[in-house]
């Protein structure tokens, strides 16, 4: 949220070109009722500079809802003026911060459309690759999307890419490259289940495949070694022998310490409270193999649930 409020004390620059209405806002819905500021003054016959202000008083105090038929009203009423590029530009925050995470893709598009050389574009990728990330957060109701679809957090991904590529040294690198990663993982193991998927109804040759494609595409992620292990298996089921040894031999190479540790990795990875601390998967091997002794060090282990 720093970074968030970071970009909203930013002053905007003067851009003499026409800007276009926010369509993406029911701008006709929005004009039916009165416009008030935080404290109940009316807005009507407000100029830009008042109704900019108004509107960003309330974004930054945690009320998108009623900021944003403010934002819309400067960019309708006064395209010209300096506040609404600005406008435009919270805008895209607003209907985040509202949890409206289509419109704020939609107007986050128009901006980088509208407005290439704004000085402050880099923030509104980082906005759209927010926007996308949040569209697979659990619902109210507890479901997990990514077992369902994962297109949106793709999306996301391509558009942290763009903000790494064109903006390197953006204040919102480091956030964008911590949420790659997550969405590596997360692709990976939706990946990872409709292999799983494949191999439980004996469709080996799919299963292979899928494994295959997370191994080649999704290096580093936690479901590599169970990639792996999957196609050996669907391997060793299709009468390839040979295959199914070279695949093993890479798994032992790779990752030593996920046979020696296997159970116990899938134990803490379905929540279960920690045996014994887990080395690294693609490290050494841990010294000796005995459960026993290696549980003594459980006093150093985090809660489960950290």
């Amino acid at each position: 949220m720093r970074k968030i409020v970071l970009a909203l004390g930013v002053t905007a620059t003067l851009v003499m070109a026409g800007c276009a209405s926010d369509k993406g806002i029911d701008e006709t819905g929005y004009s039916k009722k009165p416009l008030t500021d935080r404290q109940g003054h009316k807005l009507e016959s407000a100029d830009a500079k008042r109704l900019y202000n108004s509107a960003r008083d309330f974004l930054l105090h945690g009320q998108p809802s009623q900021a944003l038929p403010l934002y819309a009203e400067v960019s309708a009423r006064f395209p010209f003026s300096k506040y609404a590029p600005q406008s435009e530009l919270e805008a895209v925050t607003g209907h985040y911060e509202a949890g409206d995470y289509d419109q704020a893709v939609e107007a986050a598009d128009r901006f980088i459309k509208q407005h290439p050389r704004n000085p402050h574009i880099d923030y509104v990728y980082y906005m759209r690759g927010m926007s996308n990330y949040a569209r697979n957060n659990p619902n109210l109701l507890g479901s997990d999307p990514d077992k369902r679809n994962v297109d949106s957090l793709k999306q996301a991904f391509n558009d942290f890419s763009l903000l790494l590529k064109n903006y390197p040294n953006s204040d919102y690198a480091k956030d964008a490259q911590l949420h790659m990663v997550n969405i590596r993982n997360r692709v990976a193991a939706f990946n990872l289940q409709i292999a799983e998927y494949y191999f439980k109804r004996h469709a080996y040759v799919a299963s292979a495949r899928r494994a295959e494609d997370i191994v080649k595409h999704y290096q580093g992620s936690q479901s590599v070694p169970r990639a792996l292990e999957v196609m050996e298996e669907s391997y060793a089921q299709l009468n390839l022998p040979d295959l199914a040894e070279d695949t093993r031999a890479i798994m032992q190479v790779s990752y030593p310490n996920y046979l020696l540790h296997r159970d116990e990795f899938y134990r803490q990875q379905a929540g279960d409270t920690p045996a014994y601390v887990l080395p690294d998967m693609d490290g050494a091997p841990a010294r000796g193999s005995d459960k026993a002794a290696e549980a003594s060090d459980a006093e150093n282990v985090p809660a489960a649930d950290d």
